[in-house]
């Protein structure tokens, strides 16, 4: 009887398809690791950014304004005085911060916008703003609010700073330019932008703690 050693095509073609099903299996994970990954890697540069914000408030007495998108050689991060009023990238360079808090984790420049009346030196008092800024969850079926007005219809936010996250794009409100703005749990190709506010009240407390409110 002759036996046969080897394998035949079949076999062959059945290991494959077995290899690319375990490879393939394993990407996906890998990916959403990675992703996952760079999320927290741009939550954590958000917050400190954040905190880089009330330490210049606390020392310049103001808030920098947002920087140019399209700056002159030189002035990438640097504030523009000119953008006080609108959005704008952040100013990385004029918060004293390296270029490794310039971007999110996959490269795009963080976004900025700010109250204007708190770049003016000396902070208002009592401290009410006038950009109107609100933040809110546009997942659910009916927008909520997630720090909404005062009833006199000041903000409660002072500075809003934000990520376009995975693809590189603003999403929902933060893609308008009006004055409200998303933030939402990650969904894929639908939501992915990572955005954090700054409370007046958290600004207020730590310029008193500091000693350097009421003006």
């Amino acid at each position: 009887m002759k036996i046969s050693h080897g394998f035949t095509l079949i076999e062959m073609a059945v290991v494959l398809v077995i290899i690319s099903l375990l490879i393939g299996g394993l990407l996906i994970p890998l990916s959403e690791q990675l992703n996952q990954k760079r999320l927290e890697a741009t939550q954590q540069s958000l917050e400190q950014i954040k905190e880089a914000l009330i330490g210049f408030a606390i020392i310049d007495g103001r808030l920098p304004c947002p920087a140019s998108e399209t700056p002159v050689p030189g002035k990438e991060g640097v504030e523009d005085s000119s953008l006080c009023n609108t959005e704008g990238d952040l100013p990385w360079a004029t918060l004293a911060l390296d270029t490794s808090h310039s971007s999110d984790a996959w490269g795009t420049t963080f976004r900025y916008r700010i109250d204007e009346r708190y770049t003016n030196q000396p902070f208002p008092n009592p401290p009410n703003t006038s950009s109107g800024l609100v933040v809110q969850d546009t997942q659910q079926p009916t927008p909520l609010s997630l720090v909404a007005p005062k009833t006199d219809g000041t903000s409660r936010v002072i500075a809003i700073i934000f990520s376009y996250g995975k693809d590189g794009q603003p999403n929902d409100e933060n893609d308008t330019t009006d004055n409200n703005y998303a933030q939402d749990d990650y969904v894929e190709n639908k939501f992915d932008d990572r955005l954090i506010w700054l409370p007046k009240s958290i600004l207020i407390n730590r310029l008193v703690a500091a000693g350097k409110w009421p003006p």
